[in-house]
């Protein structure tokens, strides 16, 4: 049978092999977590540019519309003051009308 420092021994020999599969395991494990990590940061920065990317047309797409805006206003703006004329020229022939008549 196996003697105090038999037993001793093996369990020495036990506890090493554990202390070294668990570093093993955690190495394994930190190396695994550091590509999970990687491939997740060029996920998010794809991610990023394609956003980045709408956002920009976006702005392009309102800019334009911005400028469209100005555009209609300025012409609705010149459309009532040329209507004001004509309303201001009709009425001043009616009256020359009224008073030639």
């Amino acid at each position: 049978m196996l003697d105090q420092n038999d037993l001793q021994a093996i369990r020495a020999i036990m506890q090493e092999e554990i202390g070294e599969s668990e570093k093993r395991i955690n190495d394994k494990i930190d190396t695994k977590i550091a590509e999970s990590e990687n491939l997740l940061l060029e996920e998010m920065d794809r991610v990023q540019m394609f956003l980045e990317s709408k956002i920009n047309t976006v702005k392009e797409n309102l800019e334009e519309l911005k400028q469209y805006y100005k555009i209609t206003k300025l012409e609705n703006d010149t459309t009532a003051i040329l209507l004001k004329m004509i309303e201001e020229l009709a009425r001043r022939v009616e009256e020359l009308e009224k008073k030639s008549a």
